[in-house]
């Protein structure tokens, strides 16, 4: 499915991860203690460092804090947001929408519409898609769009599938009215087939946490792969051959049709900004559909992990965090679900900086903190506006 939207402008971009950096090398003792092995998924896949959250510091916080810093660049637009969409796959809350606090916490006017989007590593490309339509339809004169993903339980340093991979980051784009604006050309897709592809197995409806405690240790309890490398129910988990070969079957051709949906060829195409899954995918997609490596940068991988919904973003940022109009881009996000989705776009005059270092304050409640609070709430010993 391709189709375009009109009358759209993407007018700023910021991105930000976590100030918190873990190298591959300080984690060698988990490959043996072998710089070699280091060395060589350095020189394979791109592998170098992650962002990653302290405690009690949530895609939410990454997500306000590049809002923040783009909001306060652009004085005036706040009272022009109609509605603000968070894309995520680690929401603060199960419930309310995280978008209903991040409303109040971004002091956005209260005739703000606001909600969460479930979606992973295609999640930038659909948010925006959903955001312009919204614009473009005239439900709203701006939208605010938060897209993020942090593990915030941290993931488990054993798991040398999962862990070395996966960075966090937040983002936080504005889109305005434009009527001489160039068209965004949208195109999707999903094989929900192969949903298990990438899954966290429980904790939700289908395996639920119970009111039985004990009932819920199964969730919690290790379970050893062939390879050696421990995982929950609670887990993501990922079948990382099936995730290689679905980039390599179905994102080349989608990439190729979109240009030709759009008349265009790769020479026109200043820049194509992948889903940054690893250095080695984003080079090998390129290559399959006709981009030279100097047009689809996948180094942003190396210094933050992949960051999920949240990498498009960072890799624009990290693009063009200088530049006031980088001309005809091709983004495109592939992965969970399985899902893919690709934006055409001509970025001019619009607002962006290089990808933000986020440090927490802190003073930040912690978890405990926080469960004592709700434990007096429900005793009736406080009130939720007493803190």
């Amino acid at each position: 499915m391709f189709h375009e939207l009109h009358h759209i402008r993407i007018a700023g971009l910021r991105a930000a991860v976590p100030a918190n950096e873990i190298r591959l090398e300080d984690e060698a003792a988990y490959y043996g203690g072998s710089l070699k092995k280091v060395a060589r998924m350095r020189a394979t896949l791109g592998m170098d460092r992650r962002r990653v959250c302290p405690p009690d510091v949530t895609a939410s916080d990454l997500c306000a804090h590049a809002a923040r810093a783009l909001l306060n660049d652009m004085p005036g637009v706040i009272d022009n947001i109609d509605a603000l969409v968070f894309v995520s796959q680690s929401p603060d809350w199960k419930q309310p929408a995280t978008a209903c606090e991040l409303q109040h916490r971004l002091g956005l006017p209260t005739s703000c519409a606001t909600f969460d989007v479930n979606q992973g590593c295609s999640g930038y490309v659909y948010g925006l898609w959903i955001a312009s339509s919204l614009v473009g339809a005239g439900a709203a004169r701006q939208a605010l769009l938060l897209v993020g993903d942090a593990h915030a339980g941290g993931r488990d340093p054993r798991n040398r599938v999962m862990a070395p991979v996966f960075g966090d980051g937040g983002s936080a784009t504005l889109l305005v009215r434009d009527e001489t604006a160039p068209p965004l050309q949208f195109g999707f897709g999903t094989n929900g087939q192969e949903f298990e592809t990438i899954i966290t197995p429980g904790g939700q409806a289908r395996i639920p946490l119970l009111r039985d405690a004990a009932a819920n240790a199964v969730l919690a309890e290790d379970i050893l792969d062939p390879m050696g490398n421990p995982w929950q129910l609670g887990d993501a988990w990922m079948d990382g051959g099936a995730v290689f070969n679905f980039t390599m079957d179905v994102v080349p051709p989608h990439i190729e049709a979109a240009l030709h949906h759009a008349s265009l060829s790769t020479d026109d195409i200043a820049m194509l900004i992948l889903h940054q899954a690893n250095t080695q995918i984003v080079r090998t997609i390129a290559e399959k559909a006709g981009f030279p490596p100097e047009k689809a940068p996948g180094d942003s991988f190396s210094r933050y992990g992949n960051l999920a919904a949240a990498s498009i973003p960072a890799a624009l940022c990290d693009a063009f965090g200088h530049v006031a109009s980088p001309g005809k881009i091709l983004m495109c996000g592939y992965g969970i679900g399985l899902a893919w989705g690709s934006c055409l776009c001509d970025l001019e005059h619009w607002n962006c900086s290089p990808t933000l270092d986020f440090t927490p304050d802190p003073d930040r409640p912690t978890r405990a903190a926080r469960v004592e609070r709700w434990q007096k709430i429900l005793r009736g010993e406080i009130s939720r506006h007493d803190s």
